[in-house]
């Protein structure tokens, strides 16, 4: 009885070491946020594109690979459209931000951009950047 005891909370201690994806560890994610406009230029009589970082835009994370969840934490972007979450620990998470609110049939909304991606060891990923038009 007393082996069987000590195997049952051997098994428990190993068992509950697993740690799920969040905050405790010491990786981190990052990437911009870029929006990009176009125009028609009279002279040239061709359409010039413009990017440019998008600041104060939210960014958002999911503590999974499932995109349905309610996101965990987020970021608002710097004036060169960077963001950052840090102190991640080793699991899929899930990056988005919204598009701003399009107008269609007169029925005005946001959708979301998603990036998904997993970390693997304790380093900093650096995702593509969010491109949206503007």
């Amino acid at each position: 009885m007393e082996k069987t005891f000590l195997i049952f909370i051997i098994y428990l201690f190993f068992t509950s070491c697993e740690k799920n994806p969040g905050e405790g560890g010491s990786s981190a994610i990052e990437g911009k946020v870029i929006y990009f406009t176009t125009s028609y230029n009279t002279q040239t009589q061709q359409n010039d594109t413009h990017f440019y970082p998008k600041s104060n835009k939210d960014v958002y994370i999911i503590y999974s690979g499932d995109e349905n969840e309610m996101y965990d934490d987020n970021f608002e972007t710097d004036w060169q459209g960077r963001y950052r979450f840090e102190f991640l620990r080793k699991g899929e998470y899930t990056i988005f931000t919204y598009v701003d609110s399009i107008v269609v049939n007169e029925v005005t909304y946001d959708y979301p951009i998603f990036q998904k991606i997993e970390v693997k060891n304790n380093d900093v990923y650096i995702l593509p950047d969010f491109i949206i038009q503007r």
